[in-house]
């Protein structure tokens, strides 16, 4: 379970803080009276700009975390000598790692280099957190534990792979610090603005009450709510404070498994109650594969973590959250939101 007392005051450093799970990650560190801070290379488009969420944060910083020149930036960050750190930032799109394999590669494995580098001069952080990919696996239709073979198809999942054999070298090379690994599934929410992803293109086509296109119609991947990850995160962290443990921890809503991208998109527009329609594109731009399935009987064994949310109730609650959106742009609705998520654990 979540451990109320044992976030109150911690000095929380998010890297990533205006991306999808760095956003909603801030939003629930609130709830819970951390002392939050964000570094990010932008201000990105979604939940931090459109929900106002920069008040939020004690300080934050904006800059290239795998620039070469860095040192004055990262200065700040063993001034702020956080406890905990979630390390989110990322090129986080498979199809821009077609389009900019090199960013990809020296976002993703860099800038892991660096930032890891920098926190090991921290003497009070004590567990940090990396966020990879259910994509790092070779064989991506298997039911993959955290032991099963890495393997990179493209650029991007090559960068995650490459991403964890940093992190593993540091665990190696003795920088005192607790490393954990998450492996997540594909997570939708509220205020997800992220090209080409499915869930972002639906909501954009519901907006504008036009005909929705969509790619891989048939393509399985491990669907969660993105508050399911975030306590799966939370969790991994706790643990690896209190118990000083280094872990790798797949993290998938296996009860939102056996559904495609169409049974998605569908309930999408029914809920929202749309009379858009779905038309299937046709040519496939950028090579993708069809199934990803990865086992979570690790973490539910190991920390209690479970999805709480069903394929119908995560649709539902993104569409709440993107409704309210259009007519109230404060922070307000996604802390509640985020609030009664936490309440609902216990």
């Amino acid at each position: 379970m979540i451990n109320y007392a044992f976030w109150k005051n911690k000095k929380v450093l998010i890297t990533g803080h205006t991306g999808f799970k760095g956003s909603w990650l801030g939003v629930f560190l609130k709830n819970l009276d951390s002392q939050i801070y964000g570094i990010s290379r932008e201000d990105k488009k979604g939940l931090y700009q459109m929900a106002n969420l920069k008040n939020i944060y004690e300080d934050e910083l904006f800059f290239d975390l795998s620039s070469k020149d860095i040192a004055s930036n990262f200065q700040q960050i063993e001034k702020i000598n956080p406890d905990i750190v979630f390390h989110f930032a990322a090129q986080s799109l498979v199809y821009q790692g077609y389009k900019n394999p090199l960013d990809t590669l020296n976002s993703n494995i860099i800038g892991t280099f660096n930032v890891l580098n920098e926190i090991s001069k921290c003497p009070n952080t004590k567990s940090v957190v990396v966020s990879t990919t259910d994509k790092v696996y070779k064989n991506s239709d298997f039911d993959n534990v955290e032991e099963s073979p890495l393997g990179g198809k493209d650029f991007y999942s090559s960068s995650k792979v490459g991403q964890e054999n940093v992190i593993e070298a540091f665990s190696r090379l003795d920088y005192q610090l607790k490393l954990s690994v998450v492996r997540s599934g594909n997570v939708i929410g509220g205020g997800d603005r992220a090209e080409k992803r499915l869930a972002t293109d639906l909501i954009e086509s519901l907006i504008a009450n036009k005909n929705f296109i969509l790619r891989k119609p048939k393509s399985i991947r491990p669907w969660q709510h993105v508050f399911d990850s975030i306590y799966g995160y939370l969790l991994v962290a706790q643990e690896n404070y209190l118990d000083e443990k280094s872990e790798i921890y797949n993290l998938n809503s296996e009860i939102n498994n056996n559904y495609d991208a169409e049974y998605l998109s569908k309930k999408f527009i029914e809920l929202w109650d749309s009379k858009i329609s779905i038309e299937i594109e046709k040519n496939e731009e950028f090579k993708e594969v069809d199934k990803l399935i990865i086992n979570s009987s690790k973490a539910k064994d190991k920390l209690g973590w479970k999805p709480i949310l069903s394929i119908d109730e995560m649709i539902n609650e993104t569409v709440l959250w993107e409704k309210q959106y259009l007519n109230d742009t404060s922070p307000d609705f996604s802390l509640n939101q985020a609030s009664n998520y936490l309440n609902n654990l216990n």
